[in-house]
């Protein structure tokens, strides 16, 4: 999938969504440097299901939405769709936690800026998904900015994906990882 496609669909969601909303996983991993393939995009908002649904329909975008289970540590609702036959997740944070942006332009300038999450909140997000995947992220991103990594240890430590981040930080080559 082309990236410009990508960034156009964010772009489109990000109008409809508004205020309280940001690009969240692969996308937001690229936004802070680290390129990885993606077709998909993200978002996290801190609307209610309500207000996010009313906003989809009332921008004529198709779409599904599903109540988490909370005693598995779901997400507490994520809404689907497709824009352009570009798949959408919008999703609220576990624990209605509030979270911090950053504007960033796409690359080439071209179109608006796009809100992604902050990168504390981006890790945080990543280290609470736990897969395979998010922790891959999380070491490329702590490659890069290492001032977080005393941080997202402890919040690995405190989600009991402290061994798994220091084996994909070894992996990486991450400075603190445990490899001597």
């Amino acid at each position: 999938m082309k990236p410009g496609r990508l960034v156009g669909v964010a772009q489109r969601l990000a109008a409809v969504l508004g205020e309280g909303s940001a690009l969240a996983d692969g996308l937001a991993v690229a936004a802070w440097g680290e390129i990885r393939a993606t077709r998909d995009v993200d978002f996290v908002t801190a609307r209610p299901l309500a207000e996010v649904e009313r906003a989809l329909r009332g921008a004529g975008f198709a779409f599904v939405s599903r109540r988490g289970d909370s005693l598995s540590r779901d997400l507490p609702w994520v809404v689907e769709g497709k824009l352009d036959d570009v798949r959408f997740q919008v999703f609220a944070l576990r624990g209605g936690k509030a979270f911090s942006t950053v504007s960033i332009s796409p690359t080439g300038g071209e179109g608006a800026p796009v809100p992604v999450l902050d990168l504390a909140n981006l890790l945080r997000l990543k280290l609470e998904a736990g897969g395979p995947k998010d922790l891959w992220d999380v070491a490329r991103l702590l490659r890069r900015y290492p001032e977080e990594l005393p941080r997202a240890l402890a919040q690995a430590s405190s989600l009991g994906v402290e061994d798994e981040l220091r084996r994909w930080l070894e992996r990486e080559g991450q400075p603190g990882s445990g490899r001597s």
